[in-house]
């Protein structure tokens, strides 16, 4: 790994620097495409990125900075000190083991920084020209299936992909503490009483009749075993999965996984500690719900056959993932209850705090998921209108 030293080292003819807050600033802003920085790292892990070789940036809201170079590579660039740390290292860990269920990782540039240690700068990988999100090419193909055309078969492949990294990341589980279920359902306890406060109308009535329902969930964990943890995915849901032109895949499509860096709601120790790999399965599980949700924005109305995609959509994935994966001993489904319980409270939680717009996503899986108690008169859940995205 390449490195970088001192406080305020120069890349690109830039000067780096780390603010009180953690905050990795470049002439003391927040680096960005076109400032010659993205490219400088590029040409310290390749060796044959031209001086002048273009960068641009990557459209979308993130944690990190992430800009293509040369049309064959991404750099990201990490936003706070040690963000990337955890991705580096899975990563090279999986780069190592020959998987092509990740982009390829081309290699890392850290920073020995003379005050706060050794962190990684940036990360670099390939670029996969055309690819597009879970949120895109997921929602996509169940709008065609509900439209008519037959189901995808991602699931199966996502179930597959996610198994075989696990097998990776997982070679060196250990035993979690004795005090592992009681951790786990303090934290899936403190997701629904976060959802519980913060919302409100309509939606707010729904979770308020099905609140009995998720804490049943929650409550499964109290009666979980231990099992092995190990350094998971942590935020695994169909968006952090691309799909990109690739004619030697099945149904001409590559998956690839990206976003180690764990679940951003986390604070950073918690970020680093091991899990169990039934997380993983489970959030990505939610997710198949969430996009039938999307869905059924897409097309303008509730529709009961996309719930039973969805049916059929995680018994697909599920029964992949069980199938391949080799090191058996690190899922344990009966996690599966409590930990759908808790992700759904997050994201509803998350929505009401940061993304309001995201709300009827999770309330409609909570909705449709779990019995209501009917205690308070609740209307039914019905997506919300969908205006097409202006080109």
């Amino acid at each position: 790994m390449n490195s970088l030293d001192g406080a305020a080292p120069v890349v690109g003819g830039r000067v780096l620097s780390v603010a009180d807050d953690g905050r990795v600033l470049v002439e003391g802003r927040r680096p960005e495409a076109g400032d010659g920085v993205a490219r400088a790292i590029a040409r310290l892990v390749v060796d044959d990125v031209a001086a002048d070789a273009p960068e641009r940036g990557i459209a979308v809201d993130q944690t990190n900075t992430s800009v293509i170079v040369d049309d064959r590579l991404v750099v990201k660039l990490v936003g706070r000190w040690a963000a990337a740390d955890r991705a580096g290292d899975l990563l090279e860990r999986l780069e190592a083991a020959g998987s092509g269920d990740v982009a390829r990782l081309h290699g890392r540039v850290g920073w020995r920084h003379p005050l706060l240690g050794d962190g990684t700068l940036a990360i670099v990988t390939e670029y996969l020209p055309g690819a597009e999100d879970g949120w895109t090419w997921a929602v996509d193909d169940v709008v065609d299936a509900l439209r008519g055309a037959r189901d995808p078969d991602w699931p199966a492949l996502l179930g597959t992909r996610v198994a075989r990294i696990h097998d990776v990341l997982g070679a060196d589980a250990v035993p979690a503490g004795p005090d592992a279920a009681a951790a786990r359902r303090a934290r899936a306890d403190a997701a629904l009483a976060g959802a519980a406060a913060a919302t409100e109308g309509s939606t707010g009535v729904r979770l308020r009749n099905r609140h009995a329902a998720l804490e049943r969930g929650i409550r499964s964990l109290d009666n979980t075993a231990p099992g092995l943890e190990f350094p998971i995915h942590g935020d695994l849901h169909v968006g952090q999965v691309l799909a990109s032109p690739d004619a030697a895949a099945p149904g001409g499509r590559r998956y690839t996984v990206i976003d180690f860096d764990g679940d951003p709601q986390l604070d950073a120790a918690d970020r680093e500690r091991a899990d169990a790999a039934a997380r993983d399965v489970a959030h990505l599980l939610v997710s198949l719900d969430l996009v039938a949700a999307v869905a059924q924005k897409r097309l303008r109305r509730a529709d009961p056959a996309a719930w039973a995609w969805a049916d059929r959509a995680r018994r697909d994935l599920l029964y992949a993932y069980r199938t391949e994966l080799t090191r058996t001993e690190l899922f344990d489904s009966a996690l599966l209850p409590g930990f759908e319980a808790e992700q759904l409270a997050a994201e509803l939680h998350y929505a009401d705090r940061f993304l309001p717009a995201w709300r009827y996503a999770p309330d409609a899986a909570i909705t449709h998921r779990y019995p209501s108690t009917n205690d308070h008169p609740e209307d039914p859940w019905t997506p919300p209108p969908f205006e097409p995205t202006s080109a």
